[in-house]
């Protein structure tokens, strides 16, 4: 049987097992769980993969208690993407976003057959708080989204500022923070908004534990918010037994590992700022800062992200994201995650032997062009 290709791979969104790859495209927390949270788990596998997991009020209480809420205020989902598909069902009838974004945003609201009005972002990527308040009101959207920090982009909006976004939109059903990536921020948990839910009723903050804990095969994600009514409409919409027991067991144990996961973020950190680093030696590459535990990069020279993707994947089996396709972005641009130190040196010497065949000396003119 004929390799598959780059595209055929990327449409499976995961599975990546089953292919000779190094996955650079999904962005997890690779210094986490610690080998100790797997050994114990794994010992209780056979008792967990027998047995039925707890209905999704108790299991929300377990992410709940942490944060100093109950299963009122929070509910666990299988994965964030769950609630996302919720949260547009019943909340959004036109929603403002910024682009680039995640789009699967944009794509759950335009499936369920509501609006969008998109608002670019130029030059660095960064937020302009007052202008996209101004695009929600002249757009007469009900509900808004931020992404703190932004993914693709990596950029990052202040608490002050996200107050002040949430201030001037009281009047919507809904404004979404989704800070799924707010751990590994070098400003670290700071900027999170999670203390106004019950001062802004129309705050709902979204939060994927696959990208924080490194666990994307689990599925958990949650949606918190101080108004029990949202929470009750959002749990309504939940299957019974959506939270595996592996889940939910991982879940059970998680608060045994606070301080090896609270050291895991600031390991995410320094690979992701050798990441950056590393990124800015390649000729062909604008790479752009990132609060994330991923970078952004502009291919210049003539190149396009779709160019550099497959001979990535076909020269050195290693897979990035090609946002060709995203809102907001040309086909110029990549993105590429942050896993451990050394696999991230790895990428780096990667795309630099594809030097020769990315319009090098081209490429460096380009690069400094755009600085």
């Amino acid at each position: 049987m004929s390799r598959l290709n780059v595209k055929d791979v990327a449409s499976r969104y995961g599975g990546f097992w089953n292919y000779e790859v190094k996955d650079f495209c999904y962005m997890t927390n690779r210094y986490f769980p610690p080998q100790g949270m797997f050994d114990s788990l794994g010992l209780r596998l056979k008792e967990l993969v027998s047995s039925y997991p707890s209905t999704n009020g108790h299991i929300s209480s377990l992410a709940a208690e942490p944060l100093g809420l109950t299963h009122e205020q929070v509910v666990v989902a299988n994965g964030a993407s769950e609630l996302i598909t919720a949260i547009a069902s019943r909340f959004v009838e036109h929603l403002a976003v910024a682009v680039p974004t995640f789009d699967e945003f944009v794509n759950r609201a335009v499936i369920e057959g509501k609006r969008v009005s998109p608002y670019q972002l130029d030059g660095d990527f960064e937020l302009d708080v007052p202008a996209f308040v101004r695009h929600v009101q002249d757009t007469h959207a009900n509900a808004a989204l931020v992404i703190n920090p932004n993914n693709p982009s990596g950029k990052l909006v202040s608490r002050q500022e996200v107050l002040h976004l949430l201030e001037s939109l009281r009047h919507l059903d809904l404004v979404l923070v989704d800070e799924s990536f707010l751990d590994f921020s070098s400003q670290g948990l700071s900027p999170s908004v999670m203390d106004a839910i019950f001062e802004f009723p129309n705050l709902v903050i979204l939060k994927s534990l696959s990208k924080a804990y490194g666990i994307p095969g689990l599925r958990l994600g949650y949606a918190v918010s101080g108004k029990e009514e949202v929470v009750a409409e959002l749990r309504s919409a939940i299957p019974i037994w959506s939270i595996n027991s592996l889940a939910q067991a991982f879940l059970e144990e998680l608060e045994a590992y606070r301080s090896e996961f609270v050291e895991s973020c600031e390991l995410v950190r320094q690979a992701t700022d050798a990441l950056f680093a590393g990124l800015q030696t390649v000729p062909y590459l604008h790479p752009y800062a990132s609060e994330g535990n991923y970078v952004l990069s502009r291919v210049v020279g003539g190149s396009t992200g779709s160019d550099l993707t497959a001979r990535l994947f076909d020269e050195c089996n290693i897979l990035i994201n090609d946002c060709g396709g995203k809102s907001g972005l040309d086909g110029q641009y990549v993105r590429m995650a942050s896993r451990t130190k050394e696999e991230n040196a790895e990428l780096i010497d990667a795309l630099l032997s594809l030097s020769s065949g990315m319009a090098g000396e081209e490429a460096r003119l380009g690069r400094r062009a755009e600085k």
